[in-house]
């Protein structure tokens, strides 16, 4: 644009007639004579005029060159999130294997981060949110480190409220534990579907499927109720907070059917599914999810 912008102030240089203050053109001969404070003026504004376009240019370009990093760097941020799996039954697809693997979750945050993957439980691709083996860690605790998470990601752990509320409402998943008991028998409980809230609305046990499993229903009993901890009383038990009193964690009623964050150990109150036995604790829990074959209909659709 500026070269051919020069090419016609350069032509109009060599062209331009020179005419008196009347209009009338001069010959040759009197050119000489002529006052040219005209054609400098013209001169002036047509060089101004052709700075103001190139400066013009210059943004346009700058414009461009942002635009073009803009779009880059997005197309990075889409390239990452492409390669880093969002559950497990990408993450652990090549490997068959159970371990830790990294995830990212959009609805939770673009950073990746750490999740233990189960692929021994029907066919795999399980996300453990819980489990509970030992007594190295301790599951009595406040509102704020259940929201986040604790514990050792091949161990005792808990994933954290906000993260599971943001599997479970980004996409439809289902919901396995695994229980045993101390003396080696081992049972499961499979719902068809799992959503956990928002920390606006307590991390309420909102959606719980179709049950089947040999561990017998005692989660049903817990669906509608905002999660429970020692600083944060949302049961509906009439003077106590279930959470104090039973050591724990949970989605309490008055107070529970199930309690898996309890205290660890062969006593009474502790790890609890009450339809396997009332008063026996629990030697070792597993809670786990995936997402659904409706969910990944729906993932597929967004990647073609």
């Amino acid at each position: 644009m500026l070269s051919y912008l020069s090419l016609l102030l350069l032509q109009y240089l060599l062209w331009f007639p020179a005419k008196n203050a009347c209009g009338e053109t001069l010959d040759s001969s009197t050119f000489s004579d002529c006052n040219c404070d005209v054609q400098i003026d013209v001169v002036k504004t047509l060089l101004q005029e052709l700075e103001a376009v190139r400066k013009r240019e210059d943004d346009i370009l700058t414009q461009i060159s942002l635009i073009q990093t803009k779009l880059q760097s997005i197309d990075e941020q889409h390239s990452v999130r492409k390669l880093v799996p969002s559950n497990c039954l990408e993450a652990a697809a090549g490997s068959l294997k159970s371990g830790v693997y990294n995830v990212t979750l959009q609805k939770f945050s673009a950073t990746p981060f750490a999740v233990y993957c189960n692929e021994e439980a029907d066919y795999g691709g399980w996300l453990v949110i819980q489990r509970r083996v030992s007594d190295s860690v301790n599951f009595y605790r406040d509102w704020r480190e259940y929201k986040e998470g604790f514990g050792v990601l091949t161990e005792n752990y808990w994933i954290g409220l906000e993260k599971l509320h943001a599997f479970t409402s980004s996409c439809q998943h289902e919901l396995y534990i695994e229980l045993e008991r101390f003396s080696g028998a081992s049972y499961y409980a499979r719902y068809s579907e799992f959503v956990v809230g928002s920390d606006s609305e307590g991390y309420s046990l909102k959606v719980l499927g179709t049950y089947i499993g040999t561990a017998g229903d005692s989660l049903k009993m817990h669906v509608g109720m905002k999660f429970t901890t020692r600083d944060r009383d949302n049961d509906n038990a009439p003077v106590n907070n279930c959470a104090v009193d039973y050591k724990g964690a949970w989605w309490f009623a008055k107070c529970y059917n199930s309690h898996l964050n309890g205290e660890y150990g062969q006593k009474n109150p502790s790890v609890n599914w009450n339809s396997i036995n009332r008063n026996e604790a629990l030697k070792s829990v597993q809670m786990m999810i995936r997402p659904t074959e409706k969910c990944i209909r729906r993932m597929s659709l967004k990647t073609t």
